[in-house]
């Protein structure tokens, strides 16, 4: 039997907010085969698969907005230290530059 959908849901949730991807990637896939595995169990035409596929895409979307907000965020601190570096060093010297677009 897989594991309910309603676990895996907040361990993947729990691990996107707490920025931990290679879990968030693990139990994506996990999620994604235990739904599939629910799908199949029911009978053909029955509407709790499209409730099935609607949390799937409903949490996989939430956990994309999520990396690219953590994304944002990184980028702003990396602007916020570029920004500061440029008055952390001796006058005359030219400050380091950090890369945002890597």
């Amino acid at each position: 039997m897989p594991p309910p959908l309603d676990r895996i849901e907040d361990e993947l949730r729990r691990a996107a907010a707490s920025r931990r991807y290679p879990d968030v990637t693990r139990l994506a896939a996990e999620f994604g085969k235990a739904a599939e595995a629910k799908v199949q169990d029911l009978p053909q035409g029955d509407p709790r698969a499209a409730e099935v596929a609607r949390k799937l895409d409903d949490l996989l979307s939430w956990a994309l907005v999520m990396m690219k907000a953590a994304r944002s965020d990184c980028a702003a601190e990396l602007l916020r230290l570029n920004t500061a570096t440029i008055y952390n060093h001796p006058i005359g010297e030219r400050a380091p530059a950090v890369r945002l677009d890597a």
